[in-house]
Parts: structure tokens; C-alpha cells; sequence
């Protein structure tokens, strides 16, 4: 096992490799989204929506009621400011006209 350096310390609220500005949100569109995952469908809209503002880092598991975690880095989303963008995409996103006016952005605290 290789000896750990006595200046690597451990933080709370790092990201090891990840530069700085660093953002994670839940998003719940409402509805399961796993048929949704195809180009001009609603996850291509979402995703294409948030990168006008910031650069994905990940994108986590569904949890097949249409919620997920996102993690930005970059941009200028605050948690209000993505869901009014992701609502305002409208009611019949996507080729097979999916709803997202009543989507919900939290903060999620990694």
C-alpha cells in the first residue's frame, strides 16, 4: 500500500480532481424520465438547457418517478434559477410531448 503524505489532507466539501465550483442539484421532472433519454426528447432538453450555463460533470440514476442528481461545475445555476429554466421549457418537451412545468431544482449538499 503506498504511504500517504502528511499534506494530503482530507476536507470536508472537496472534490478530489474536480476543479473548483462545484454544484450538485436534484431534479424531479414529475414522471419517470427513463423513456426520455433519446435526442429531442426531455433529457436532451434539460441537459441542453442547463449547458448554456454550466458544464455537466455527472448525471446520476433516475429514481423511476423522474428524479435524478446533476452535477455542475461552472455557470451561474442557483437551484431557483434552474427550475424556473427547466419549467419554463414548457408542457410538451420532446418528441413525445413530456411535461416538465411543474419540475422541482433542490440544493443538494454532497
Amino acid at each position: 500500500m503506498a504511504e500517504r503524505s502528511p499534506n494530503n489532507l482530507i476536507a470536508f466539501g472537496h472534490f478530489n480532481g474536480i476543479g473548483g465550483n462545484v454544484s450538485i442539484y436534484t431534479i424531479d421532472g414529475g414522471a419517470t424520465l427513463a423513456n426520455e433519454t433519446n435526442p429531442d426528447e426531455a433529457m436532451d432538453s434539460i441537459t441542453r438547457k442547463i449547458e448554456e450555463s454550466a458544464t455537466i460533470i455527472a448525471v446520476g440514476a433516475e429514481d423511476t418517478a423522474g428524479g435524478f442528481r446533476i452535477m455542475l461545475q461552472g455557470g451561474a445555476w442557483t437551484a431557483g434559477t434552474l427550475q424556473t429554466a427547466i419549467r419554463a421549457l414548457g408542457a410538451t418537451v420532446g418528441t413525445n410531448n413530456y411535461d416538465l412545468t411543474g419540475a422541482t431544482v433542490s440544493a443538494y449538499t454532497f
